[in-house]
């Protein structure tokens, strides 16, 4: 992961403490302030979000509604922040006040009743670590697979909240070991969740994204392949009032037909026109400040 001023030890705790002893409202004001202050000085981040959604929203980089929503990302940002600490320390009675609905519930129950298990794969567009709270709330057995943080302390801060509220944890790597701890996870009927919108290992496939060519992760595609598991894209997103909603689409029809790499690169392709479409209706949730020409892995022959 790309070390950021946000992913240090200081930054995490401060959020963490002041999510716990403050009221949420003070919370989420000094998360405002804060972010607008990092607004200000991150000069790289907003230049790599406005090229972003420039291509996301057809606009010129310096065209005034990339720039309100450049900033707009900063605030959200800073509300997600104070929320992922917030929620996992609440009981379940109050965590309900933060949510409106999950749509599409019927489509991962479906998905479950064949006992082959879900995974949910997501991007990162809107609060992704908030529907662990939503899901587990409803009593679903979820599993989260994760990169890693930069520091020791801030991934055990993390991992902790998660694990509090009943989530089981598998950090990706390199190892195939992590890819087995997955599929012995999907045949208990657990759900998986993932996001899938970034190549952080150099060994993804390379599809039209956004009007680029950029490499997407080909271990969720390949892991519903190998596994039947459905394949659902999922996200949680924050409405006009403050408070979150699920949505999940229909599982995505996985292609097996073909060459394994024809199919992957098929199934990637699906997954890349509905991370566009979320993308493109919510893009001041859109948390990628790296450009996306800078994001495509050069492999070489």
């Amino acid at each position: 992961m790309r070390r950021h001023i946000l992913d240090s030890p200081a930054s995490y705790y401060a959020t963490f403490f002041v999510a716990r002893y403050l009221p949420v409202n003070l919370s989420r004001w000094l998360a405002k302030v804060v972010a607008l202050i990092i607004y200000v000085f991150s000069k790289k981040d907003r230049e790599g979000l406005a090229i972003n959604l420039s291509t996301a929203l057809d606009r010129p980089v310096d065209d005034p509604a990339v720039r309100r929503t450049v900033r707009q990302v900063f605030l959200n940002y800073g509300r997600y922040m104070v929320d992922f600490f917030l929620l996992p320390q609440l009981p379940p009675e109050k965590i309900k006040n933060y949510f409106a609905d999950i749509k599409g519930e019927e489509i991962l129950q479906s998905a479950l009743a064949k006992g082959k298990g879900a995974i949910l794969l997501s991007a990162h567009v809107g609060n992704w670590e908030i529907g662990g709270s939503m899901l587990r709330m409803l009593n679903y057995p979820l599993t989260v697979v994760v990169i890693a943080h930069n520091t020791a302390a801030t991934n055990a801060l993390v991992n902790r909240l998660r694990q509090d509220k009943g989530i089981s944890v598998i950090e990706a790597g390199q190892s195939p070991f992590s890819v087995i701890e997955v599929l012995g996870h999907l045949r208990k009927n657990r759900i998986v969740a993932m996001n899938g919108d970034r190549d952080y290992f150099g060994t993804g496939c390379q599809v039209s994204f956004l009007g680029k060519h950029l490499n997407l992760p080909v271990g969720p595609v390949v892991l519903a392949m190998n596994s039947g598991a459905a394949l659902i894209p999922a996200f949680v997103l924050k409405q006009a009032d403050g408070r979150y909603f699920g949505v999940l689409e229909k599982a995505i029809p996985v292609i097996l037909e073909g060459t394994r790499d024809e199919a992957i690169a098929k199934n990637l392709e699906m997954t890349a026109r509905i991370f566009e479409k979320y993308i493109r209706s919510y893009p001041d949730q859109w948390y990628c400040p790296d450009p996306l020409a800078n994001s495509l892995n050069q492999k070489t022959a």
